[in-house]
């Protein structure tokens, strides 16, 4: 019974530790974060609210493994602060919402971000197509992530394209040069 007992200690010890060195995934820091109020529970509802009310809407999607992605957030900015009223803009993340939040204030992202779930790495670009094949009409599926895609209020994808695409030091994507000729 005694070392039952030591054991029990022992294992409450190394949790309670071990949850204090991670404590930015914790909810109780996020939530003071100010950066938290830009991370949004998916909504398939708000996303389709969003394509529909605009004339053409671009969709970013990437993961918290996949570094490309927020370097291209870093490219888009300037378009997505220089947006006019007839675009729309969403961005869906996989990933842990406390690496979400540390991610948008290490950057100083202000934008909403939909948070999809948790990333399960390379399984992430299946739930992607799953998601995106059931909200827009003509959609193909992708094997890469992020990817951007600008679609119309119909939702029929008007161009798409993904990092692999895209030369990392130009950003020179297909769809980059299309979101910088509609902002414009």
């Amino acid at each position: 019974m005694k070392i039952f007992k030591n054991l029990l200690v022992c294992i409450i010890l190394f949790f309670n530790c071990w949850s204090s060195q991670n404590s930015d995934n914790q909810p109780n820091n996020i939530h003071n974060n100010p950066f938290y109020q830009y991370v949004k529970k998916y909504n398939k509802n708000e996303i389709d609210s969003i394509i529909n009310n605009n004339d053409t809407t671009i969709i970013v999607a990437w993961t918290e493994w996949c570094i490309g992605g927020q370097d291209r957030f870093k490219n888009l900015i300037p378009v997505v602060n220089g947006k006019s009223d007839n675009i729309g803009f969403i961005s869906i993340f996989c990933g842990d919402k406390g690496k979400l939040v540390n991610i948008l204030a290490e950057n100083d992202f202000k934008f909403p971000v939909y948070l999809l779930s948790n990333s399960l790495g390379g399984i992430d670009k299946v739930r992607f197509n799953r998601l995106f094949s059931g909200l827009l009409k003509n959609y193909k599926s992708v094997y890469y992530v992020p990817v951007v895609i600008i679609c119309n209020s119909q939702k029929q994808v008007l161009n798409r394209d993904t990092m692999v695409q895209v030369n990392y030091e130009t950003n020179n994507g297909v769809a980059y040069y299309t979101i910088l000729n509609l902002v414009r």
